[in-house]
């Protein structure tokens, strides 16, 4: 590599950095489970040196003059869970989409999750193909094809809204203009390879990776296998991982909610958690939990990690006044007064079932000023580091589901 290494210990975690450029300077976190300190690693980052990590956050420590949110507002959702952030390329005939790293990839629909806006908890498993228009309207049925002359052609044979019988299993075509969000009823396949995760929103999956020249190189993209590699700088990625499943943002755990609120009036709204899409690592995007109430989190796996830092949502921070208790099972993993004094902390907490709850009480508001934030919060799996590092062939294409 080209830049200065050098290794730093922060409260026992382990960072190793490089100097990405002249001006930037990036912080690589290796994520592992348990609760224990990182062990010290005298090396850059490399797939040789990982063993026994099962990922990488990757943080700059010199900010740059842009921001994590996404600026993209179209992605194309492979079943595999892939997300690549651009948008139709309309000067070619077979249907494509350009991207900033992998540039013109064909669309191929038996791979397809959905292609559009992307929304945090809208892309879940549906019985029929749906194109939505521009003005919110919704066809449900078959999509047959996708060309830039013709636009999206669907079969509406199925929708129950359409009652026109010379419609009926005819293929009506919407120009690419008009169409705001595609969505399939393709089965979801799991991932392969290596993941990463990019600042513009992006999932690209990729055999291997390399690093040449302050750059990391993406060994045979999956989405695009066409393409013996793509490259980005490092300043473009927030995180990697083997695909092995031992990394699960916290936001794509089901959860539920008990009202324990006290106060007999009933409430106006009731305990929620909300989530913006910011591209982030791993996708642990911040989750905003507003209580007074109790939070039950369903766990992947009945052995994990839970990581996570603690903040005040920025509106509350002045209005604050309430108590926080994570628990497992009869065990209190960990409890706190928040206040406007409370300083953000991080937490590594052991997960030993298949549940564990987070509850908001005492609070000296009711439902205003009882919130926590929660970033990066993600669930690390016991067997993290046991697994190889991943050596897989090309992911089996899908069959998409018919009509």
């Amino acid at each position: 590599m080209g830049g200065k290494i050098k290794t730093i210990l922060l409260g026992g975690f382990l960072f190793i950095s490089f100097a990405a450029g002249a001006d930037d300077s990036l912080i690589f976190e290796p994520i592992i489970g348990g609760i224990n300190p990182h062990a010290m690693v005298q090396s850059t980052p490399n797939p040789n040196t990982w063993l026994g990590w099962c990922g990488v956050r990757i943080q700059q420590q010199k900010k740059l003059n842009q921001s994590n949110r996404s600026e993209q507002t179209s992605y194309y959702i492979t079943t595999d869970g892939q997300r690549i952030a651009g948008k139709f390329e309309l000067d070619t005939i077979r249907a494509s989409w350009r991207s900033g790293i992998l540039l013109s990839t064909p669309i191929d629909l038996e791979k397809t999750l959905s292609i559009g806006s992307f929304t945090l908890g809208q892309t879940q498993q549906k019985s029929k193909d749906s194109v939505h228009l521009v003005n919110n309207d919704c066809l449900d049925g078959f999509v047959n094809s996708i060309d830039m002359t013709n636009g999206v052609g669907i079969e509406l044979g199925g929708s129950k809204e359409n009652n026109d019988a010379n419609l009926k299993n005819k293929i009506t075509y919407i120009p690419i203009h008009r169409v705001a969000e595609i969505r399939l009823s393709t089965q979801p396949q799991k991932p392969t390879g290596w993941r990463f995760w990019l600042v513009d929103g992006s999932i690209l999956d990729a055999d291997s990776w390399t690093d040449v020249q302050n750059q990391c190189r993406l060994n045979k993209p999956h989405v695009a296998t066409e393409m013996e590699s793509a490259s980005t700088p490092w300043t473009n990625i927030l995180g990697m991982a083997p695909n092995t499943n031992t990394i699960y943002p916290l936001t794509a755990s089901s959860w539920k909610s008990i009202d324990v609120d006290q106060n007999p009036n009933p409430r106006l709204s009731p305990p929620t958690i909300t989530t913006e899409f910011i591209a982030t690592a791993f996708d642990a995007m911040p989750m905003n939990i507003h209580g007074p109430g109790v939070f039950r989190f369903a766990t992947p796996t009945p052995n994990c990690t839970l990581a996570t830092s603690i903040h005040i949502p920025p509106q509350l921070i002045k209005n604050i006044e309430c108590r926080v208790t994570i628990t497992c099972g009869a065990k209190i993993l960990w409890q706190s007064k928040i206040n406007s004094q409370f300083k953000p902390i991080c937490l590594r907490l052991p997960i030993t079932q298949g549940e564990f709850t987070i509850q908001l009480d005492e609070s000296t508001h009711g439902a205003f000023g009882c919130a926590i934030q929660l970033k990066d919060a993600i669930l690390i799996s016991d067997t993290c580091g046991n697994a190889s590092q991943p050596n897989t062939p090309p992911p089996t294409a899908p069959t998409k589901s018919e009509k």
